[in-house]
């Protein structure tokens, strides 16, 4: 039968992984937005402006970047809370081993 085993510091390297690529993924959406607001509307003020700013049923561009920059710190919380979840299960690993 295979054996199972759980190394803690291989557990804070995986997390410390994950926090990495949250922590880019926040960088590139933070630059994303600041460039994006240093160009400006990407839109006029006439009607196809206005229909892509803001779509037919509010499914324009504006929607859609909010909706991009949503998702990317939804995703790079998701890895944090699992990177805190790693950790803390190491943690535990070496203090119930030294018991």
């Amino acid at each position: 039968m295979p054996e199972f085993g759980v190394r803690p510091d291989e557990l804070r390297s995986t997390a410390d992984d994950l926090a990495d690529v949250s922590s880019r993924m926040k960088g590139v959406m933070s630059r994303l937005s600041l460039n994006l607001a240093a160009e400006g509307a990407p839109w006029g003020d006439d009607d196809s402006g206005r229909k892509f700013r803001h779509g037919d049923n509010n499914n324009g561009y504006e929607s859609q970047r909010d909706w991009v920059e949503g998702s990317v710190d939804v995703k790079a919380q998701l890895l944090d809370q699992y990177s805190e979840g790693l950790r803390t299960g190491a943690n535990t690993l070496e203090q119930t081993d030294d018991i």
